[in-house]
């Protein structure tokens, strides 16, 4: 195989690829060969026919399309690792010689891994809501676990259990009201101090996705709403609901949902693309503990033991992980590098 040209238009190049004539034939062989299986040649069982019997039972033009798809096919791993490209999309092909005794060229059009220009993403200024738990909180909540074992009397009035040790132990694994408190604050602490993380780390994103240039390929978009769609179907199957009953519920056609996440989906492939690019210049590393760390959550989650999900997840995946942690990492640098600033909520009256 020899690469003739290599062209980039924006995001898009175009490969012209030139592979032996003999390497045709024997594609075409190998087509020959998987036709002589299955087609049925009266006299001989499938698979036993002669060679000559079954090309002269088939189209020569279906024959040599397929022998040239087939060449194609295991030419392009060769092709990428060979031009150094990163498709984000499937690639179209057009043939350009396909004729006994020569050389057979064809040309590769396929969508690649965006160029990055980064904006600043050092020292950035950013402000964080400073989190707290009050008695009055925790109280609520108890107030609701009251409720939830409360018991209707036979004069149809409620009776409710005393906030009291004995409550404690009924229910929850703690002998005190106190340690039953003591779990309450400190579980909603952590809730709204992750929920005040993620409100920076998104509000960070968004400021250095805004300061970088970059022009998203089609495919890497068309490829996020697939996500998401995914994803929404997981939150709906969560609740015991379908996809498609859900669209007909609302009145909404597929097509047309997808069309309306295109822009979040735009938002969330620049994100993703300006981080891993920050992962890149900052030459951030992955260490094996980081990927093991990461197969241990994703096993917990599922219940799965982490050496049967190692052994069913392909290496593609393996590859989403690694760039996910890769991400991960890039906005953990950003938000150390960043100037946080913690504010006081806003009061009820101040969000009116």
């Amino acid at each position: 195989m020899q690469i003739k040209s290599q062209d980039r238009e924006k995001n898009t190049v175009t490969i012209e690829v030139e592979s032996p004539h003999a390497d045709f034939v024997k594609a075409r062989e190998k087509v020959l060969a998987k036709a002589g299986k299955e087609i049925k040649i009266q006299g001989f069982r499938p698979g036993k026919a002669p060679k000559d019997m079954v090309e002269r039972a088939l189209n020569p033009e279906y024959l040599d399309n397929e022998a040239a798809q087939s060449l194609i096919a295991d030419l392009y791993p060769e092709i990428i690792k060979e031009t150094k490209i990163e498709p984000v999309d499937y690639p179209n092909v057009e043939i350009v010689e396909q004729k006994a005794g020569v050389p057979f060229v064809f040309k590769v059009k396929v969508d690649v891994y965006p160029e990055i220009k980064l904006g600043k993403y050092k020292g950035l200024k950013e402000e964080k809501i400073k989190v707290s738990v009050s008695d009055d909180d925790v109280i609520k909540v108890l107030g609701n676990l009251q409720k939830r074992f409360s018991t209707k009397k036979e004069d149809g009035t409620t009776a409710e259990l005393p906030l009291d040790d004995e409550f404690a132990k009924k229910v929850s694994r703690h002998g005190t009201l106190a340690e039953l408190k003591k779990e309450v604050h400190e579980g909603m602490l952590l809730d709204r101090q992750g929920r005040a993380e993620a409100d920076v780390k998104d509000k960070l994103v968004a400021v250095v996705s805004a300061g970088a240039e970059v022009d998203i390929p089609k495919g890497m978009v068309d490829r996020e709403i697939e996500v998401m769609i995914d994803e929404f179907r997981a939150n709906l199957a969560q609740s015991g609901l379908g996809f498609e009953d859900y669209l007909k519920a609302i009145k909404k056609e597929e097509k047309t949902m997808r069309e309306e996440l295109r822009k979040s989906a735009q938002l969330r492939v620049k994100g993703k693309t300006v981080l891993r690019e920050i992962a890149k210049v900052e030459e951030i590393k992955l260490t094996p503990e980081d990927i093991e760390a990461e197969f241990k959550v994703i096993a917990a989650s599922s219940g799965e033991p982490i050496e049967e999900l190692r052994a069913r997840l392909k290496a593609g995946a393996q590859e989403y992980i690694e760039d996910y942690l890769y991400r991960r990492k890039a906005l953990d640098f950003v938000l150390e590098n960043a100037k946080i600033t913690e504010i006081e909520p806003k009061t009820e009256e101040e969000k009116k």
